[in-house]
């Protein structure tokens, strides 16, 4: 059963973590970066790796304070037919990641220009210099592995002796949502359905390992695919005039899927 502690850190996790996000981080972050601050999604990008790493660190020191197996945190390999599954989610993770970054390289100037507009809702998270890059790569490892250990392993833990397994990864799931209020209805919903896939994963095959490995994998490719469409083309003028069939050309690019980057992303 969880203990005292669990309590004080599952409320700071979902309620305090939630709210400083969606009242403080997020707006600071638009603040700063249409304000033109060069250092703005860097710092978040770090505040963001270091908030993680924080909360995981703490979760592990509860865990490990009171003697629990990580098997009931589901922190292990899987076996059978279950490591059968997870590769096979972890290979598709993969080929999706491989088929959007082949989708915007094969793109001209011009026309990876033209998609941005695809991007404008989260435009603002998404990094668009070299710099910018390297610490969303940062970013998206430590989400896919604080995250899933958090929200796919100690959270559903906290709630199952009340909800059963399954009904506690669920409650988790909305929570996984709402907690991404910031990028409005669409990406809360968005989120919901990105949170019950990794979910479905975790139960499917009684592991969090290829849950991290996927999230990772996804975040990786939305930031470098978003990259790659936001980043400045010293030679291409940066305001091209419309054209509706060279944008329909670039409706094969996928937008980032950056709700996996979940409401923990923010600092502590």
């Amino acid at each position: 059963m969880p203990s005292l502690a669990d309590v004080v850190f599952v409320f700071a996790l979902v309620v305090v973590a939630s709210i400083f996000e969606y009242v403080y981080f997020w707006p600071r972050l638009r603040a700063e970066v249409a304000a033109g601050k060069p250092s703005a999604r860097v710092s978040a990008y770090r505040r963001g790796v270091i908030g993680e790493w924080a909360f995981t660190i703490a979760a592990v020191i509860i865990w490990t304070t009171f003697d629990r197996p990580w098997s009931a945190m589901r922190l292990g390999l899987p076996h059978g037919w279950r490591l059968a599954v997870g590769l096979l989610f972890v290979l598709a993770g993969v080929g999706l990641v491989v088929l959007q970054l082949w989708s915007v390289a094969r793109l001209p100037v011009e026309r990876r220009v033209r998609a941005r507009p695809k991007l404008e809702k989260v435009a603002f998270i998404l990094p668009h210099t070299a710099r910018e890059q390297r610490w969303f790569l940062a970013l998206s490892v430590t989400a896919g592995i604080c995250e899933e250990l958090l929200y796919r392993g100690y959270l559903p833990w906290f709630f199952a002796p009340w909800l059963g397994s399954v009904g506690a990864m669920a409650l988790v799931v909305v929570l996984f949502g709402i907690g991404h209020a910031y990028q409005g209805r669409s990406g809360t919903v968005r989120a919901t359905l990105a949170g019950a896939f990794m979910a479905a994963l975790v139960l499917v095959t009684n592991s969090l390992i290829p849950a991290m490995i996927v999230h990772a994998l996804i975040d990786i490719g939305s930031g470098t695919l978003g990259y790659w469409l936001l980043r400045d083309y010293p030679n291409e003028p940066l305001s091209l005039p419309q054209n509706a069939a060279m944008a329909a050309d670039a409706t094969a690019v996928q937008s980032p899927n950056l709700l996996l980057q979940s409401n923990s992303s923010a600092p502590v």
